[in-house]
C-alpha cells in the first residue's frame, strides 16, 4: 500500500480494516474475522479498497458487502494480485497488478502463519513447509 499510496496525486485519507479468513492455514476457511474495523465513518465517501492478494474472494465479497451496508458513496478494488483459479465467488478486482498462479505466495507482506512477511520479494511457499 505504501508503494502505492505515494504514485496516487489526488488528497486522500486512509484507514486501515483487518480481517482474515486464513489463520495458520493455506487455504481458506471460509468464515471471516474482523479483527479491526475502521476509526471514521464512511458514508457518503468514495472508497479504494487495497488488498494485497485475491484469491477464493471470499473475504473481499464480505468486506465490499459489509463497506456497501455504510453507505459510501462508491467502492472500487485494487489489488497487487489476483489467483482467479481460485475463486468461489463472483467478484473481479477494479484494478489488478498481475494474476498468478495457484501458488501460496509469501512475503513483501504476504505471510504464512505470520512469519515470511519482511522478505522483499514476493516468492512461492515450498509445500513442505506448510504439509508438516
Amino acid at each position: 500500500m505504501s508503494d502505492l499510496i505515494r504514485k496516487i496525486t489526488i488528497p486522500v485519507k486512509t484507514d486501515f480494516v483487518a480481517v482474515s479468513s486464513y489463520g495458520a492455514s493455506t487455504r481458506s476457511s471460509g468464515i471471516v474475522r474482523i479483527l479491526k474495523d475502521l476509526d471514521e465513518s464512511v458514508e457518503g465517501k468514495h472508497l479504494l479498497i487495497v488488498e494485497d492478494i485475491v484469491d477464493t474472494g471470499l473475504t473481499l465479497k464480505y468486506l465490499v458487502e459489509n463497506l456497501s451496508s455504510r453507505r459510501p458513496a462508491s467502492i472500487k478494488v485494487c489489488t497487487l494480485m489476483d489467483k482467479p483459479a481460485r475463486r468461489e465467488v463472483q467478484i473481479v478486482p477494479d484494478y489488478t497488478g498481475f494474476q498468478i498462479p495457484d501458488k501460496f505466495v509469501v512475503g513483501f507482506g504476504l505471510d504464512y502463519a505470520e512469519r515470511y512477511r519482511n522478505l522483499p520479494f514476493i516468492g512461492v511457499l515450498k509445500p513442505e513447509i506448510y504439509s508438516k
